[in-house]
Order: C-alpha cells, then structure tokens, then sequence
C-alpha cells in the first residue's frame, strides 16, 4: 500500500519537471537568424554577393524581393498595430534581427530602433558566390510604455542604386491596403493638405527635413490590423509620378503609422 501512494506525487514531480524543459526549450531561445548564419564573427557576409552589386545603376525587384519586401512591411504593420510584439518577431523570425536604441541614461526610455530584413536568393555553388538580399525599417514610439507608433522603409542605399520596387494593385491588395488620397509635396508645404505620418517632423517642416525633398507626391492608403487604424503612405520620385495612377508603381519610401 505504501508503495502505491507514492505514485501519484512522483508522477506528479516527473510532469513538472518535464513542462518546466518543454518551456524552457520553446519560449526561452531564440531562432538563429538568417544574417548570422552567412555571416563571420565580425559581423561580415562571407561567400555572397549584396543584390545590389557594384555598378548597377538600378535594381528592378524581382517576384522573389518583392515577396520578401511585401512579408517585411507586413510584419511592421503588425508590429504598429499590437498583433505581434517586437519581442516576439526578434525570438521568433529568423530573417529579421532587430537591433533597439538604448540611452544612455539607463532609466531612459527604449523609444526607437531599427529592423534588419535579411533574405536568401541564391546558396554558394563551387562556381559562383551566393547572393544575398535585404532591407531595414525604422521604429519608433512616444515613450517606453507606448505602443509602437511609426514605421518606415526606404528604398534610397548607399549604393546609389535606383531601385524599382516594380509594384501593382496585386501587391497593395495582399497588403490590404485601401486607398485614400493622393497628394503633392507642395500641398504640404503650403497646408493645403495636413497629413503626419513622420515621427521626425510635420507637415508644416516635412519638405525641408533630411531627404524628404526627394519626394515629388505621396500615395496614402489605410488599413485596420487588430482593431488598430493605420496609415500607409508611399512617396515616389517626380519621375516616377503618374497623375492617372492610384497604385504607385516605383515608390522609395513607405511611411506607417498607427492611428490615436
């Protein structure tokens, strides 16, 4: 008789010991990351090629850039809106690796940081190098409590190479873009149209800020993600711009936002 009461609680000992190692495994590790693995202790790629090579003078995304390109904007817009937490896509997404801002005054807030989109196009061969593809977006908040209020993607690099991001209505409607206005640059300038969707400046100082000059007019789209209200506005060079259009077809920037 003894021998049989101890069952239940040994049992009992060996199931939490081994729910404790299922959590451990599962929740307390993060998936390697896809720059991490083709890269040397420095920090360096090692045996690819960057998409945009040395030379080119522009870049027409592919079917396969532009899936990746369409998944990343997708996860900012997710991150905006609170479907997914920055931690989460840090532990969880092996293409992204996402490096946070942290003040120097350690009771500072963590209001901003960056994302890093790295994806595989072609594996090393015996003959050829392999290449490698990527992006980055900029986020941001109010304060450390705050949800994540902006976002942004640029397609300008240090390369100087013109990217053509080659986008149709297909590609806005997997995003679940709506459209909603089209503007110029001078309609900010002058306030007739008095849209924020910078974290940096408003309307009112949009124009003269960094590279915003660059921008000839904006294509702003919403959409609502776990009952979030967001913003979606993608600018495009003056040639790029086509007054008939309601996709922007070769855009360089999108700026996301979350509403209220």
């Amino acid at each position: 008789m003894k021998r049989k009461k101890l069952v239940l609680p040994i049992l009992a000992i060996i199931f939490l010991a081994l729910g404790v190692f299922i959590m451990n495994e599962s929740g307390g590790k993060k998936v390697p990351k896809v720059v991490d693995e083709i890269s040397d202790r420095y920090g360096a790629i090692v045996g690819y090629d960057h998409f945009l090579s040395d030379g080119m003078k522009n870049k027409k995304l592919t079917p396969l850039d532009k899936e990746n390109l369409e998944r990343f904007i997708g996860t900012n817009l997710d991150i905006l809106s609170g479907k997914v937490s920055l931690d989460d896509v840090d532990d969880k997404d092996a293409s992204i690796k996402v490096d946070l801002f942290v003040p120097k005054i350690s009771t500072d807030p963590v209001i901003n940081g960056t994302l890093w989109y790295t994806y595989i196009i072609s594996r090393p061969s015996q003959s050829a190098r392999g290449v490698v593809g990527g992006f980055s977006s900029d986020i941001d908040r109010k304060d450390g409590d705050a949800p994540w209020k902006y976002s942004n993607i640029t397609m300008s690099n240090s390369d100087k190479v013109e990217i053509m991001t080659n986008f149709g209505q297909a590609d806005f409607e997997k995003l679940e873009l709506k459209f909603a206005e089209k503007f110029l640059m001078s309609d900010l300038k002058s306030g007739v149209k008095k849209v924020d969707f910078s974290p940096y400046s408003d309307y009112k100082k949009f124009h003269s800020s960094d590279y915003n000059w660059l921008s000839y007019a904006f294509y702003k789209f919403t959409t609502v993600k776990n009952s979030a209200p967001l913003t979606v506005v993608f600018a495009v060079k003056e040639d790029q711009y086509n007054e008939h259009e309601t996709y922007p077809k070769n855009w360089f920037y999108v700026y996301m936002k979350r509403e209220g």
